[in-house]
């Protein structure tokens, strides 16, 4: 879950909100794949934060009763993998490729983490790495192309982050998103007030459109998650729209 200040209280983003917002900035990314290939892609791209319902989990509240954002640790020294568990249950129930890409998206958020303490989480990590092995053989795919597919997921999941979390530096001002597929890094500007532009240019079209849903919260402490649910849930759908041009 996304959660920024707002003047009017919480501005929360559904995980789910900004996975559509990657798939929105794959789909139009110019990359020849074929049909096979491209369209379990997007859906992993489109779902891999899928998995639980994030206003009703109780990690989602901090200590204080504020909803709690992605990026600020709850302090538990054990990893919750039921999120994770999930979403390679559903990745995998699709089809393999879906599962391959969702799984190495888990390693990429885990792989920099220190999993001695964690057993449960070593475990699934060790399976995870074996079920790629047993995937990637299966369907006759080398690790240097699943590498490039994977680098299109984490590409357009940095993008939409960036847009999600408000990064994007004002003024024209421009930063790196992340390493493409092909290997190149790309920097991100605006070029006015909601137009994001991209150097180098990577997409199909000269110019489209992208958008996230949001909710505002008015109310700032929470007793319960059940009673942030409600409150979540009768909140009011916003869209926040943006203009990619080149």
């Amino acid at each position: 879950m996304i959660v920024a200040s707002h003047n009017k209280g919480w501005k929360i983003i559904t995980q789910r909100s900004h996975g559509l917002l990657a798939a929105m900035i794959a789909y139009q990314y110019d990359i020849k794949l074929p049909n096979e290939i491209i369209v379990p892609t997007l859906i992993a791209i489109a779902e891999h934060d899928d998995g639980v319902a994030e206003t009703l989990e109780n990690k989602n509240l901090t200590d204080a009763g504020a909803p709690r954002n992605f990026l600020v640790s709850d302090n538990s020294s054990k990893t919750e993998l039921k999120q994770y568990l999930n979403v390679m249950e559903l990745a995998t129930s699709k089809c393999q490729l879906n599962a391959l890409l969702t799984s190495m998206h888990l390693n990429f958020i885990f792989g920099g983490i220190n999993e001695e303490n964690d057993s449960k989480l070593n475990l699934f990590l060790k399976e995870q790495e074996t079920n790629r092995k047993q995937i990637l053989k299966h369907l006759n795919i080398d690790k240097k192309y699943s590498e490039r597919l994977y680098r299109l997921v984490e590409w357009c999941d940095a993008f939409s982050l960036l847009i999600c979390l408000d990064k994007i530096q004002p003024e024209g001002r421009k930063m790196e998103v992340s390493e493409s597929p092909d290997g190149d890094i790309n920097q991100v500007f605006y070029k006015d007030e909601k137009i994001i532009s991209l150097e180098p240019w990577v997409f199909k079209e000269n110019s489209f459109t992208v958008f996230y849903e949001y909710k505002i919260l008015e109310q700032l402490k929470f007793a319960s998650v059940e009673e942030f649910n409600k409150i979540c849930s009768e909140a009011t759908v916003q869209r926040e729209e943006f203009i990619f041009t080149k």
